[in-house]
């Protein structure tokens, strides 16, 4: 921003950060308010709300030649035929795991290598086999652990699910699909983790960077974190693979895109300030700022082409490098009205079969009966 200011001085930045949980529903508040932010960035899917609703500018067609030219995809800013925005990152989900955690517990082979869980009933062996508890049975380390948001409770559930042969909404968005016979394994078999004493819901996936947790399901974004956290000792700590598979390989995957709020007072100078951080190549590093800011510091992996292609010192390592070999594996959420309610519904129901609430079965069809009147009225 400093480097931008320096060119264009009459140009001020007043940056406001809005927590996730927060975000789905601020952006519009702002908007009905007068108060619209001039720059936005979003979760793909809450963009289709967004335009429902007027929000967002459209792009002038030199972004959208640009877009459909440059971008590894534009499916997750693509919404009712028209693309509305810059793509920025795409990202997808793998299991990380503590070397140091499976080396004190013998999963090594004779080489030295660590023995990690390629399939499910793997995965729920070594989870139970690394958890540890105190005299009062409660647990100290953590076989696996997860969050209680969408992101850790959904998309590691999604991920299974797509492995499994089953989908998550039907293909016109008119009917859940997540209830089905692979679903319903899926979540029986993940109520083995808690079963089995693996795992609770006070476990957090954050504790992961604690060095108390062996695994976990986790997007690319928690590098930045996790190198803070075991600091010279990362790469020899941390341990990347594929998500344990049914029968399939396969991982959720998610995007988001920046834009111009419809509401901006300043439309013409938000979208020439996005042309230069975003789609403009920098000749010494064959690279976008965007591009930089996302592999460099954020962890996520850039979706413009040339962004893919020239960081791959970083996008090769031997963290980020299997998030961008499960992308071939990856199915990516679709854009649907009302994604924040439908993912919202899916996380409770599935929080209250891990809390012994409900059986799996149950929890899932529920989810669909509330899901599909949303999705019914989508429709109308």
């Amino acid at each position: 921003l400093d480097e931008y200011t320096n060119l264009h001085p009459n140009i001020k930045f007043n940056i406001k950060v809005i927590p996730y949980g927060e975000y789905a529903n601020t952006l519009k508040v702002l908007s009905d308010a007068d108060m619209a932010p001039d720059i936005y960035q979003i979760y793909s899917p809450w963009g289709v709300s967004y335009v429902k609703d007027g929000i967002l500018d459209k792009p002038e067609e030199d972004i959208v030649d640009d877009v459909k030219k440059n971008y590894i995809s534009t499916s997750g800013v693509t919404i009712d035929g028209q693309i509305w925005g810059i793509p920025t990152e795409i990202n997808d989900f793998v299991l990380l795991y503590n070397k140091d955690i499976f080396r004190k517990a013998g999963l090594v082979d004779v080489n030295g290598n660590i023995i990690y869980p390629k399939t499910w009933q793997e995965f729920l062996n070594t989870a139970v086999k690394l958890t540890k508890k105190d005299t009062k049975d409660n647990i100290t380390q953590y076989g696996v652990a997860f969050a209680n948001e969408d992101w850790q409770v959904v998309d590691p559930f999604l991920s299974l699910l797509y492995s499994n042969g089953g989908k998550y909404l039907s293909s016109d968005m008119s009917k859940s699909l997540f209830n089905s016979k692979e679903g319903i394994e899926v979540l029986t078999a993940e109520l083995e983790l808690f079963k089995r004493g693996a795992t609770n819901t006070n476990g957090n996936f954050f504790d992961f960077g604690k060095g108390n947790v062996a695994m976990v399901i986790a997007p690319p974004w928690v590098k930045a974190s996790s190198q803070s956290n075991f600091g010279d000792r990362f790469e020899k700590v941390v341990g990347v693979a594929p998500i344990p598979i049914f029968k399939n390989q396969a991982t959720s995957g998610y995007s988001w895109f920046m834009g111009v709020m419809n509401k901006s007072q300043y439309k013409k100078e938000a979208w020439d300030f996005l042309r230069w951080f975003a789609l403009e190549v920098q000749p010494e590093t064959n690279t976008t700022r965007y591009g930089d800011l996302l592999a460099y510091t954020i962890g996520s992996i850039p979706s413009r082409r040339i962004d893919f292609e020239s960081h791959k010192e970083v996008l090769g390592d031997f963290f980020t490098n299997q998030y961008v070999e499960s992308m071939k594996n990856a199915f990516y959420e679709p854009n649907v009205l009302n994604s924040s309610k439908i993912k919202s519904i899916l996380m409770k129901e599935i929080l209250s079969a891990w809390s012994e609430e409900k059986t799996a079965e149950k929890a899932l069809n529920d989810a669909a009966s509330k899901i599909d009147k949303i999705l019914e009225n989508n429709n109308k």
